[in-house]
């Protein structure tokens, strides 16, 4: 009897030239300050002072998802997606001298990840 073996790959197939992108997983919590902003003056505030950070980090793609009708802890998750953890740390580093961080918003955790790599 011959029994064939597949050989499985660790890889997930649509990670298999890219392995290395990782997910920051930012989870925050509204503060009252943002809240109380019209969304004209949101949208003034990401167009002044977030925007132009991400424009001089091309490296970084940014998701925002709203959890809020399913989690108590966080409003909000920013998930940024790139190979360049550089780019990150400086996108970060510039993000808490903006009324972003602490203002408007508390940041609850960050949470770097790799995307699953490995079959269950």
């Amino acid at each position: 009897m011959t029994t064939s073996q597949s050989t499985i790959s660790a890889v997930l197939p649509e990670h298999e030239d890219d392995p290395h992108t990782f997910h920051i997983f930012v989870m925050v919590k509204t503060t009252r300050h943002w809240l109380d902003l019209k969304t004209e003056q949101r949208r003034a505030f990401l167009d002044e002072e977030i925007i132009p950070l991400l424009r001089r980090r091309p490296e970084l793609r940014i998701r925002w998802f709203e959890p809020e009708a399913f989690s108590t802890r966080a409003t909000d998750v920013m998930i940024c997606e790139t190979r360049d953890l550089t780019a990150w740390a400086w996108f970060c580093d510039h993000l808490r001298d903006t009324r972003f961080w602490d203002h408007y918003f508390e940041v609850l955790d960050i949470m770097p990840a790799l995307e699953g790599n490995y079959l269950a």
